[in-house]
């Protein structure tokens, strides 16, 4: 340690020179213990900081991204699954079937093709609508332009539904007009 009695016994006796070197000596020292000490803190935040990566749940992060991810598959699934459904009901409408239980067993019909909307487009829907158009022609509802009542040529017009096709059926007395 550098101090008055060090200098002296080296040969500085001067009190000036005594004082001066002892003061830059004593601010050198103040100076290295200040940045010892911001090494200090520095190794204290570090140390810190490492120990809350050792105290982490690595593993019980790895699983809630996967749970996270689960859910986000799941939620883009069910996003899929409403728009399908809303653009099969918006077609199945457009048929312009006689009532809701034709249109739920087409819209059943047709889930079970699993056909594959391309745009605003059903692909295949088209055959298997005539299909179901063919066998079931009364489940449709007759054009605006269409005369639903019984000709008086005792023919039956095709906007007839079954029903009233049987009745007249069973009953060909019956004046059709």
């Amino acid at each position: 340690m550098i101090d008055e009695k060090f200098l002296k016994g080296i040969g500085i006796t001067d009190k000036d020179t005594v004082q001066k070197i002892t003061e830059a000596y004593a601010a050198d020292i103040k100076a290295e213990q200040d940045a010892a000490a911001a090494v200090q803190t520095q190794l204290d935040e570090a140390s810190k900081t490492i120990q809350s990566y050792k105290d982490m749940d690595i593993d019980g992060i790895k699983a809630s991204v996967a749970d996270y991810k689960q859910k986000l598959e799941q939620s883009e699934a069910d996003r899929a699954a409403f728009e399908y459904r809303t653009k099969l009901s918006q077609y199945v409408k457009g048929l312009q079937l006689k009532n809701d239980v034709y249109e739920k067993y087409v819209t059943d019909l047709l889930t079970s093709k699993e056909l594959k909307f391309d745009g605003d487009k059903l692909i295949g829907a088209d055959d298997v609508v005539q299909q179901f158009r063919t066998a079931h022609a009364d489940a449709f509802a007759p054009n605006p332009g269409e005369r639903a009542a019984v000709p008086t040529s005792g023919n039956l017009p095709s906007a007839m539904n079954g029903v009233e096709a049987a009745f007249y059926g069973m009953n060909p007395s019956l004046k059709k007009s």
